[in-house]
């Protein structure tokens, strides 16, 4: 048996040399991804909470689907419609590569479901508080001198703990570059403390990294919000918050309607724009949307996109969360 291997090794060699070559050229990921049209989350389905109205339509959060670029990938992007090379530098923050960014984008899709919960509850007028305050650094200056990262949740810093981002700004703004604080943060389970040197940025003293916030809050309807580990971005916070004031008020904002859209929200309930606007709303599409609501920044797109497919479907742009629920009840 061991002379027949031998043989036979000896015999196809190239031929075996060709097909573990051609394997390592088909599986290996080129510096690229490929968005394809997405689909849709629908939200009814992921809030829930107690004494909470139901609805004859739906609201949904689309996304874009994203493919790896292996080589059988990047071919079948020549030939199908609406399959787009990108390059990974354009849809990676800077000095992290497409993985961390990831990440870092499931740190901003908290964020988002944070501003949600408290737009929604202010414009229903329901009692609310918040019970934890959470600040998650997103990014470091390659000159800051701290040993934080993307992740970390800063918890008091020299010993005080701010509630507010801009209270904790404030403060290391009041000392000189050069001067030193004393950070106490969580990464994963464990506690860490460090005392990091400030660096001069246009002028002010800053440690160098970028937070984002995110609040817990307490209502009588508990609300909550379920999300999947492979789910990431601040694109669904408009839509989140729709749906979660859809369930705690009582006229039915959907009015029978399957309604899918995009868009970030601020806390002040500003609808920011979103990438990607083409691959959502082809995918909605698909999916049956009678309704797409969209960032007012990404309206004559996504018109420009629906007139090109001879796509059945309304398109809505807003730029707060206050014009979506007027234009909705319009529907």
């Amino acid at each position: 048996m061991i002379e027949k291997i031998k043989k036979f090794f000896k015999e196809e060699w190239k031929t075996i040399l060709f097909i573990i070559i051609m394997y390592f050229v088909m599986t290996y990921e080129l510096p690229y991804v490929i968005y394809t049209p997405g689909g849709h989350v629908n939200m009814s389905e992921r809030v829930s909470g107690e004494g909470t109205y139901k609805e004859e339509g739906s609201l949904s959060m689309t996304y874009v689907s994203m493919v790896r670029g292996s080589m059988p990938f990047l071919l079948l992007s020549k030939v199908i419609p609406n399959w787009d090379v990108v390059s990974t530098k354009d849809i990676t923050y800077d000095e992290v590569d497409f993985d961390e960014t990831v990440e870092i984008d499931k740190i901003y899709m908290r964020e988002a479901i944070s501003n949600a919960e408290y737009v929604a509850y202010s414009k229903a007028e329901i009692d609310f508080r918040e019970s934890e305050i959470h600040n998650i650094v997103t990014y470091k200056s390659k000159n800051a001198k701290s040993e934080l990262r993307y992740g970390d949740e800063i918890l008091k810093v020299d010993g005080n703990k701010y509630t507010t981002l801009e209270n904790f700004q404030e403060y290391v703004g009041s000392k000189k570059p050069g001067d030193k604080v004393r950070i106490e943060y969580k990464r994963g389970d464990e506690i860490k403390i460090e005392e990091t040197e400030l660096i001069d940025l246009d002028g002010q003293a800053k440690v160098g990294l970028s937070l984002a916030t995110v609040n817990d809050y307490e209502t009588n309807f508990n609300i909550k919000v379920k999300t999947k580990a492979s789910e990431s971005g601040p694109s669904g916070g408009l839509i989140t918050a729709l749906e979660i004031y859809n369930k705690i008020v009582s006229e039915d904002i959907t009015k029978g309607n399957t309604i899918m859209g995009t868009g970030t929200i601020d806390k002040d309930g500003t609808v920011g724009e979103i990438g990607g606007v083409k691959y959502k709303i082809l995918g909605a599409y698909k999916d049956g949307a009678e309704v797409f609501i969209c960032p007012i920044e990404n309206y004559e797109e996504a018109v420009k996109v629906k007139d090109e497919e001879k796509m059945d479907i309304k398109v809505i742009g807003v730029s707060t969360f206050e014009e979506a629920l007027e234009k909705l009840a319009d529907l």
